[in-house]
C-alpha cells in the first residue's frame, strides 16, 4: 500500500471524537436533523425542538434536550447565541424567552456530506441464473446484439452489408430489423445507421414489388458508435 492509499488516522480520530461523537445517540441525531432541516431559520429554541419531536410522536424532556444541545455545541455542530428570544418555527404566544441556538458552519458541512456516506453502490455484476426474469433476459439480449453489431462494424472498417452482418450475427431478418432503428437506451445519439446504395434498374424493379435487396443496405457506424466501439475494445482484458 502506498502512502497515498493510507487512511488519515488523525483525521478519523478528529471526526469520531469531535463532530460525529454525539451523533452516536439517536436523540442527538434527531436534534441535529431538526437543526439541519430548519437551517434557513436564524435560530431555534428548545421549544422548537420539543415541538418537532411532538410532531413525529416522540417524547423528550427539556432536560434531555439541553444536555444534547451542549453535546452538539461541544462537537462544534451548533452554536449558542448570546441573546435570548422566542421560538420561530412554531406558534408561541407566551412571554417567556429561550436560549437561541443555530447550526454552525461545521454542522452545515457535516449535514451536507452525510448523504454521500449512505449511497448504496449499484451491483454491476452479471445476474445469476436464479435471478433472471424475462425482462432481464431481454435487456441482456439487447445489450449483447447492440455491442456485437458495434464490434463487428468496428472490425470491418466501420461498415458491413446487411446480408453480411446478418450472417455474422446468425439472426433472422426480423431480429436484425429491430436494430435498424436508433435506440436511445444505450446512447443519446444513434450508434449506427443504415445507408441505402444508389438505386439500379434491378433494385427499382424489386422496389415496385416491395422487395429490398439485402446487399443494397449497409450498416455504418456513426461517429458516436465509433467512439463507443473503440471504448469497448480499449477495455478488453489482455491475457
Amino acid at each position: 500500500m502506498s502512502k497515498g492509499d493510507k487512511t488519515d488516522l488523525k483525521g478519523l480520530d478528529y471526526l469520531f471524537e469531535g463532530p460525529l461523537k454525539p451523533l452516536h445517540s439517536k436523540n442527538a441525531r434527531r436534534i441535529f436533523d431538526i437543526f439541519y432541516a430548519r437551517r434557513d431559520f436564524e435560530h431555534l429554541t428548545t421549544h422548537d425542538i420539543e415541538k418537532a419531536f411532538d410532531e413525529h410522536g416522540l417524547s423528550i424532556t427539556k432536560k434531555e434536550i439541553n444536555a444534547w444541545l451542549i453535546s452538539l455545541q461541544e462537537a462544534s455542530l451548533i452554536i449558542k447565541l448570546d441573546e435570548r428570544g422566542k421560538p420561530v418555527v412554531f406558534t408561541y404566544d407566551d412571554r417567556y424567552t429561550f436560549d437561541l441556538w443555530r447550526l454552525s458552519e461545521t454542522g452545515l458541512n457535516v449535514g451536507r456530506k452525510l448523504p454521500s456516506f449512505m449511497v448504496k453502490e449499484e451491483s454491476s455484476g452479471i445476474p445469476k441464473l436464479a435471478e433472471l426474469n424475462p425482462e432481464i433476459i431481454h435487456e441482456i439480449e439487447d445489450l449483447y446484439f447492440t455491442s456485437k453489431i458495434l464490434l463487428l462494424l468496428h472490425d470491418h472498417g466501420g461498415e458491413l452489408s446487411y446480408a453480411d452482418l446478418r450472417k455474422q450475427l446468425a439472426i433472422d431478418r426480423e431480429k436484425l430489423a429491430i436494430y435498424s432503428w436508433p435506440d436511445a437506451s444505450h446512447s443519446e445519439k444513434p450508434l449506427f445507421e443504415i445507408i441505402v446504395k444508389p438505386p439500379t434498374l434491378r433494385t427499382k424493379v424489386f422496389k415496385i414489388f416491395g422487395w429490398m435487396m439485402e446487399q443494397d443496405l449497409t450498416f455504418t457506424l456513426t461517429e458516436d458508435g465509433r467512439r463507443m466501439a473503440e471504448s469497448i475494445v480499449s477495455r478488453e482484458k489482455k491475457p
